[in-house]
C-alpha cells in the first residue's frame, strides 16, 4: 500500500499535468488515463458522481462566459476562440474529476498521520510544527461535527422564523441572532478538548509519537521519481 502523501502527489501531478496540456493529443492521453483510473475504481462511482454532479451545471456556464468574453475583448478568430474554450472546458472538467476521485477515496486525516510519521522519523524538536500538525488534525476530525451542529441549529432557528419573508436581510438577521449561541456552545467544548489534549501528554516531549506509524517506503520514492520523470518528459520536452 502506497503512502497517502505519495498518493496525493500522484493525483496533484496528474491534475497539474492536465492544466499544462495545451495540445489535443496530450489532453486526449490524459482523458484516457483518467477513464482507465475511473474504471478500476468502480466502487467509488456513485459517490464520485454525487460529488461532481453540481459542477456539471457550472462547466457549460463557465464555457459560455469564456466564449463571450473572448469574443468581445480579444482579436482572435472565431475558430481560435471556440478551440480555446473547448480545450479549457475539458481541462477544467478533468481537473475537477481527478481531484474529486481523490477526495472520495482518501481522507485528510491520513495525510496528517503520514506527515506526523515522517516528522517523527526526522526527530526534530520544533514545537511550532507539532502545534501546526495538531491544529490540522483537530480541524479535519471535528469540522464535520461542528458543521452538523451548525445545520441543526440553523434548522431550529428557521422553524422559529417560519412565516417571515425569506429575504437576504432576514437571513442575515437570523444568522446574526444565533451566532453568539453557537460560539458559546462550542467554547465549552474547546475547553474540554484542550484539557483532554493536555492530559494525553501534549507538550511533554517532542516530537510526539504516532500510531499507527505510516512508513515512507522505497516504492514511494520510486513512484515519485517515475511520475516526476513522466511530467518532465511530457511538459518540458513537449514530445507530443
Amino acid at each position: 500500500m502506497i503512502n497517502p502523501i505519495t498518493n496525493l502527489i500522484l493525483f496533484l501531478s496528474f491534475s497539474i499535468s492536465v492544466l499544462l496540456s495545451h495540445k489535443p493529443v496530450l489532453l486526449a492521453l490524459h482523458c484516457m488515463c483518467f477513464l482507465s483510473l475511473l474504471f478500476f475504481k468502480k466502487k467509488y462511482w456513485r459517490i464520485w458522481f454525487k460529488q461532481t454532479k453540481p459542477f456539471w451545471k457550472i462547466f457549460p456556464v463557465a464555457g459560455v462566459i469564456f466564449f463571450l468574453t473572448s469574443l468581445l475583448f480579444s482579436n482572435q478568430t472565431l475558430y481560435s476562440i471556440i478551440y480555446d474554450v473547448i480545450m479549457a472546458t475539458i481541462r477544467l472538467i478533468l481537473m475537477v474529476s481527478i481531484m474529486s476521485l481523490y477526495f472520495v477515496k482518501n481522507k485528510g486525516i491520513d495525510i496528517v498521520r503520514s506527515l506526523r510519521s515522517i516528522w517523527y522519523k526526522i526527530g526534530l524538536e520544533w514545537k511550532w510544527v507539532e502545534g501546526l500538525l495538531l491544529f490540522i488534525s483537530i480541524v479535519l476530525r471535528f469540522f464535520p461535527n461542528y458543521q452538523d451542529e451548525w445545520k441543526k441549529l440553523e434548522r431550529s432557528q428557521k422553524s422559529l422564523y417560519r412565516g417571515k419573508e425569506n429575504t437576504f436581510i432576514e437571513k442575515t438577521k437570523m444568522i446574526a441572532h444565533f451566532i453568539p449561541d453557537y460560539i458559546i456552545l462550542n467554547l465549552e467544548k474547546s475547553e474540554a478538548l484542550a484539557h483532554v489534549i493536555k492530559m494525553r501528554g501534549f507538550g511533554a516531549s517532542y516530537p510526539r509519537s504516532v500510531y499507527p506509524l505510516v512508513p515512507f517506503t522505497f516504492i514511494d520514492f520510486i513512484l515519485i521519481i517515475i511520475v516526476s520523470f513522466i511530467f518532465y518528459f511530457l511538459h518540458v520536452y513537449k514530445t507530443l
